[in-house]
């Protein structure tokens, strides 16, 4: 089992219930559903998004750190505004498994 909630729903053999990898990728798509973000910004999210599923956390650091380094560097800083990098980085701080 990969988390808790795994174990959980492999215990109490619960198919409905949702695994951490899709709380995450739900929690992304509200964030990007939330926001009038362009292509570019959400191809970059979705990078986000297997980066968090990767280490089960995000610092800012990271955004800045390969495999985010693919879009350029500071990339995060050309898309985004510094209130909409503590959204996100807020959002990713309440998924921490």
């Amino acid at each position: 089992m990969d988390s808790f909630l795994g174990l959980v729903r492999h215990l109490l053999t619960l198919d409905a219930l949702p695994d951490y990898g899709q709380l995450v990728r739900r929690a992304f798509e509200r964030h990007v559903a939330e926001h009038q973000y362009n292509a570019e910004q959400i191809r970059f999210l979705r990078s986000v998004q297997e980066v968090f599923l990767t280490k089960r956390q995000l610092a800012e650091a990271d955004l800045y750190e390969p495999p985010l380094t693919v879009f350029g560097r500071n990339a995060v800083e050309r898309y985004f505004s510094p209130e909409e990098i503590r959204e996100l980085l807020t959002m990713t701080s309440s998924l921490v498994a």
